[in-house]
């Protein structure tokens, strides 16, 4: 009966010690093992302090040291692409409208809901948020949330070429047809699918169509960042708000993090 105790006592030590040194080895890894040198965008501006997608974020945004600055567009009834999270704007009042079909002017009308601040914040076209991107020397990064036409594209980028330039948009998107559509109109744009399965199809169509990605941190792994590093792409990962994670992201080697929180000042 002894000699099964000190088999079992003896067992359990050799584990214990396997656990802890296998601690020791992680803990150093992250502490030591060389990071990337990661370029942070701003999602959907200063979101942290200010209500996202506003004219206060992106501006706030603007001012530190972000390498980009992300938005979601929308386009209106009237034709007007304007930045917001969802298919719907919600108002102070407790209002809500849906943007395909209401106007620009009626959107405007009224003050947002705003959980950050008792300011009064009103929507934000796309087209001041490029001009602020351009103030501030910053990448636009814009989400395309619609599926949008080819017509459409060549809209949003008319409007990029008014305002800003090309040169300083990364165009990415759930959707992958219209990052393929704008990539006919352009090849040399930046694009970058959108993507919170780490079993995605269309990552092989990413490689072939030498498409960038931007995933969920929770599903990125190593091997995805060497797969799409060796054909020459970039990744970039959503959204990194906690210490722990913005540093395990670039002990990956992820090239952009998309944070509400860090940046380099």
């Amino acid at each position: 009966m002894k000699a099964i105790l000190k088999k079992i006592l003896l067992i359990f030590a050799i584990i214990v010690g396997v656990i802890l040194l296998a601690g020791v080895v992680l803990v150093a890894i992250y502490f030591l093992a060389p990071k990337s040198d990661a370029k942070y965008v701003a999602h959907q501006g200063y979101r942290s302090a200010y209500l996202g997608n506003t004219e206060p974020a992106f501006v706030a945004a603007a001012e530190r040291g972000f390498y980009g600055i992300e938005t979601d567009v929308h386009k209106t009834k009237d034709g007007v692409f304007i930045c917001n999270h969802d298919d719907t704007v919600k108002y102070a009042d407790g209002d809500e409208k849906t943007v395909s079909e209401t106007t620009f002017a009626e959107l405007l009308s009224k003050p947002l809901k705003n959980d950050k601040s008792d300011e009064e914040i009103y929507l934000c076209s796309f087209e001041r948020y490029l001009e602020i991107c351009k103030s501030g020397g910053k990448v636009a990064v814009i989400e395309l949330k619609e599926d949008f036409s080819s017509e459409d594209l060549l809209l949003i980028l008319a409007e990029v070429d008014r305002v800003y330039d090309r040169e300083h948009v990364s165009v990415i998107s759930f959707y992958f047809d219209p990052l393929v559509r704008v990539k006919e109109i352009d090849p040399d744009v930046d694009l970058q699918y959108l993507s919170e399965s780490e079993d995605d199809p269309y990552f092989d169509r990413c490689l072939e169509e030498k498409i960038s990605i931007d995933v969920r941190q929770s599903i990125l792994t190593i091997r995805m960042v060497k797969r799409f590093h060796k054909a020459g792409l970039t990744v970039n990962t959503w959204t990194v708000n906690k210490d722990f994670d913005h540093n395990f992201v670039r002990l990956k080697g992820v090239d952009y993090i998309t944070t509400d929180v860090f940046c380099e000042e």
